[in-house]
Formats: C-alpha cells, structure tokens, sequence
C-alpha cells in the first residue's frame, strides 16, 4: 500500500509541475494575441489549471471502457475527484485568496461568471438524479461549455488588450510544442495514479467517492492554487479570480461532459443529494456575497473556509460509504 501511496504523491507532483508548464506557455500565447487577464482566467488558465481532472477522466473513461465491471468503482472515483476539486476551489482557495482582498466581480459580469459556475453544478446535478450520466448527456455537457466560451468571446468578457509580447514564429511552433509534451506525460501519469488509486480504495475502508472528493480532488486543485495565488503576488487580480471561477465551468462541463461521452457514468446517491448541493448551495452564497461587495471580504472568506471543513467533517461522519 505504501507503494501505491508514493505512485499516486509522485504522479501529482508531475502533473502540478507540467500543469505549470502548460500554464506559462499557455499565458505567452495568450498575451502575444493581445488576450485580456479576465478571457485568460476564464479560459486557457481554467483549462490549463484542470488538466489533472480532465486527464484523469479522459483515462478513466477508458478503464471503464476497457473493464465494465470496474463502472461503480471509477466512476464514483472519477466524478469525486471533480465534484471534491471544485469544493475546495470553491470554498478554501477562493476563499483564501479573498483574504487578501484579491476576488474582484464586477456586477455585470457576476451571470457570465459565477453565474455560469452555479448553471454549470445544476445542470450535472439534473443528469445525476437518475442515478446514471449517459453518454449523450456527457455531450451536451461539452457542448454546453463550447456555448460558454463562444458567449465569453461574442460578450467580449474582458477586453482585448495590447499585445504585451511579440513571439517569433519559432517561439509560438516552440510553446506548443511544450503544451503538447505536458499532455502526454500528464496522460500517463494520471494512468498510473488513477491504478494506484483503484487498489488503494480497495485496501482502505474508505469509499471511492470520499477518496476522489478529498484526497485526490484537493491534490488535483493544486495548479489552481497555486497559479491562482501566483497571480494574486503579481498584482493580477482579474487572472486570480478568473481561473478559480472559469475552472469551476470547465471541470463540471468539459470533465465531467468529455470521460461521460465515453463510457458514461454511475452516480452514487451520495454525491447526488450531498456532495453537488453543497457545491450549488455554496456557489450561491458566493454570488451573494459578490453582488453585494462585489468581492469577497475577509468575515465572507473565513464563512466558506469553515463551511469546508465542516463539509469534509460531514461527509466522512455521516457518508463513509458510497450508497
């Protein structure tokens, strides 16, 4: 079991570190195209910073694909790693950031974002009332988030700004390059955790949603963090506040949309009536809160960084066990 635990620190400690180099890449591109702090966040960062939850899914998927019988186990693992990632984005990292005064909405742009964070959780929260993600319901999912982006584009969410860096040809042929070899490295590290993983839920007496909710969504929220916070010592408020928002889209719609368009997914009860209503409940407090300040303060941060840990105290008390 110890081996299984190093496999799974060692893989995420790759993928942080690839993240971030999908990341730095991925930001030259967009300001060599004159793309605005907010549409970054919102977009290339909050695809960036879920590659672990998209990666793993993508994976995942394909465990299923390959071995049904392993449909309950992985896909209670699958949707726990992207429900539990976006709680503690929600409620500790946001948080966290918003005691330093650094998660600015601005009210007209709170639908387009928090807004669509909240859509996003109902929207699979409606899929999983029966108990089961079909396929097609995984393409509407996808399909729902490319509508987001084209809005984000046509609504000209953040405006485009002067290009602030000029990058050769052989630069531009170079960062992608890079983002494309962080791909397949992050591929197989994740298939070689997401291994680990299943024999580890199978040894633990602990279920395979709370092991993806808590271990393996907060280790998978680590680009988030960090990047976030990164952006937040540069002074880049909207970035900061873009990718914690835009990433809450993408997981539940690209993540969770793309693994279901593959093999579909199971749904255990307790992710459906504990796990996303405290997601969506939260969400909504947080869009309160925004449209009130227009940002978090320090009282409104401590709230949902406690509000986490209680959501962890009552999910292993009174849900150890998927049902």
């Amino acid at each position: 079991m110890l081996v299984e635990f190093l496999i799974v620190a060692v893989g995420f400690i790759i993928v942080v570190l690839l993240s971030n180099v999908v990341i730095k890449n991925s930001i030259q591109i967009a300001t060599h195209y004159g793309l605005s702090g907010t549409f970054i966040g919102l977009t290339l960062l909050s695809i960036g910073t879920s590659i672990p939850e998209i990666v793993t899914h993508i994976i995942g998927s394909f465990h299923i694909v390959k071995d049904p019988a392993v449909m309950n186990t992985m896909s209670n693992l699958l949707i726990g790693v992207n429900i539990g990632s976006d709680i503690f984005q929600q409620n500790f990292v946001l948080a966290v950031v918003g005691l330093f005064g650094a998660v600015v909405v601005i009210r007209k742009n709170l639908n387009s974002q928090v807004g669509a964070l909240i859509a996003a959780a109902i929207l699979v929260w409606l899929f999983a009332l029966s108990g089961f993600i079909s396929r097609l319901e995984g393409g509407l999912l996808v399909l729902a988030y490319v509508g987001y982006l084209i809005y984000l584009k046509k609504n000209k969410i953040g405006e485009n700004i002067e290009a602030t860096n000029h990058l050769s040809r052989k630069n531009i042929v170079l960062a992608f390059s890079l983002i494309l070899f962080s791909f397949i490295i992050i591929g197989f590290a994740t298939h070689e955790v997401l291994d680990a993983s299943t024999i580890l839920v199978a040894s633990l007496p602990i279920s395979a949603s709370f092991f993806g909710v808590i271990l393996l969504g907060i280790a998978s929220a680590l680009p988030e963090l960090t990047t976030s916070l990164i952006a937040l010592f540069k002074h880049k408020k909207d970035i900061s506040a873009g990718i914690l928002i835009g990433s809450n889209v993408t997981n539940p719609l690209f993540g969770i949309g793309i693994g279901a368009m593959i093999s579909g997914y199971s749904v255990a009860n307790v992710v459906t009536f504990f796990d996303l209503p405290v997601k969506i409940a939260t969400a909504f407090m947080i869009y309160y809160f925004l449209w009130r300040n227009k940002e978090l303060n320090k009282w409104e941060s401590v709230v949902l960084i406690l509000l986490y840990f209680a959501f962890i105290y009552f999910r292993q008390v009174y849900f150890p066990v998927d049902f």
